[in-house]
């Protein structure tokens, strides 16, 4: 059965955005919660690392076990399955009376986030024509944005309002409802069988598979060395007022969609390496003045500029490589890539908390040290994903179907 395309399931894509955002921003609020978590849980502030770190160190391994079944069940009632046990995990965490447990149900629910991110993406791409890929990756990708805009100030406020406990409760019970309007609106996807000899070895096999892991895996390390540690940098470090993190956030995420809705239409457009070679360097270079040498710029210009040239680049890349598997292979490969990208994520989030020292006043040192780490992997992907590009250029691909017959990995 073919899938219905985008025109004819705007819900589908809509769903999809909601549900990244939820998800993604239920994995990010940990981070900026930490001072609270510090507070009121009597953790050192370094150990905010150890919840971004397990939980995406979680939902790697629980991705690559899945990988193999994936892409022989229907999208639509493994999402569910998956949507529902997430989010019944992130609500029992408002039942933790330590960080210990905390942190246990925590990783728990973040090890569902693996398959379920997989098994979401693959679903997108069974929806989307090629010629629109650009736009509509883009489009799902602003989840991490809106995750930014939405989920982190408004997990801030319930905090401070409520208690930690409250955007634990809130975000889950959303996630359920999510997970009811997916049984209303969502087309049944049932899966393409693989040809014979084209399964996930000769895809893994593939150069341009190996070469987009590798790519993924530099960038999402760099990134995770400094993410997780951002609210406390800012607040103890920096002096930035607590209650001001979450308009930082806002201004981070609103410009992020603006550069992530721009470089979805230069990519349609064939303008994937302006792209890449753009937002890279331009996020090199703000790491540079703005961590690894300080340069005094204001924290609202430096993190929004960050940010926004961090997703830019994260959605560009996305676009690209989803150019690589078969459609019997989607699943697969994305659970392939989300665990690979989680790992790296997970190892940097871990190496980053092992690395920084905090003072008595909270106070994190280090941070430039990791800064520079974090500029050598942005470079080093840049001109992965450059060449990458150029490996696409000389097969057939997903995102350009005219382009000749297609061949097993870099369709």
């Amino acid at each position: 059965m073919k899938p219905e395309s985008v025109a004819s399931t705007p819900a589908a894509i809509h769903l999809a955005l909601l549900i990244n955002m939820l998800s993604m921003g239920c994995m990010m609020m940990v981070m900026p919660l930490g001072p609270e978590l510090v507070t009121r849980l009597g953790m050192l502030p370094e150990q905010t690392g150890y919840f971004s770190g397990g939980a995406t160190l979680g939902a790697a391994l629980l991705g690559l076990l899945a990988a193999p079944w994936l892409d022989r069940v229907n999208r639509k009632p493994a999402l569910l399955v998956l949507l529902v046990l997430r989010f019944l995990l992130l609500m029992a965490c408002a039942l933790a009376e330590d960080s210990q447990t905390l942190l246990l149900l925590f990783i728990l629910s973040g090890c569902v986030a693996g398959p379920l991110g997989a098994i979401l993406m693959a679903a997108v791409l069974d929806l989307v024509p090629p010629a629109e890929r650009g736009r509509r990756l883009a489009y799902v990708g602003m989840a991490f944005s809106l995750a930014a805009i939405l989920i982190v100030p408004a997990a801030l406020v319930l905090a401070q309002w409520s208690g930690w406990q409250s955007p634990f409760l809130l975000f889950g019970a959303g996630g359920l409802l999510l997970a009811l309007l997916c049984a209303i609106w969502l087309p049944s996807l049932p899966v393409n069988r693989a040809p014979a000899g084209q399964g996930m070895r000769q895809l893994l096999g593939s150069p341009l598979c190996q070469g987009a892991l590798f790519i993924l895996c530099l960038q999402m390390f760099g990134h995770f060395l400094l993410i997780p540690h951002f609210a406390n940098y800012f607040q103890f470090n920096l002096g930035f007022p607590r209650e001001q993190i979450a308009s930082l956030y806002l201004c981070g995420g609103l410009a992020s969609m603006a550069t992530m809705r721009l470089c979805g239409g230069w990519i349609d457009q064939g303008r994937a390496q302006g792209a890449i070679l753009l937002t890279s360097l331009a996020l090199a270079l703000i790491t540079l003045v703005g961590f690894a040498l300080p340069a005094g710029l204001p924290l609202y210009l430096l993190f929004t500029l960050f940010m926004a040239l961090s997703s830019a680049r994260a959605s560009t890349t996305l676009a690209v490589t989803a150019a690589i598997p078969a459609p019997h292979q989607r699943a697969a490969f994305m659970s392939f890539q989300g665990s690979i990208t989680n790992v790296a994520a997970g190892l940097g989030s871990l190496f980053s908390a092992r690395y920084l020292v905090s003072d008595e006043g909270g106070a994190l040192h280090g941070f430039p040290t990791l800064a520079w780490i974090n500029i050598a992997c942005t470079l080093v992907a840049c001109a992965g994903v450059w060449f990458l590009i150029r490996g696409l250029k000389r097969t057939r691909d997903n995102n350009n179907p005219a382009s000749g017959t297609a061949r097993q990995g870099s369709q």
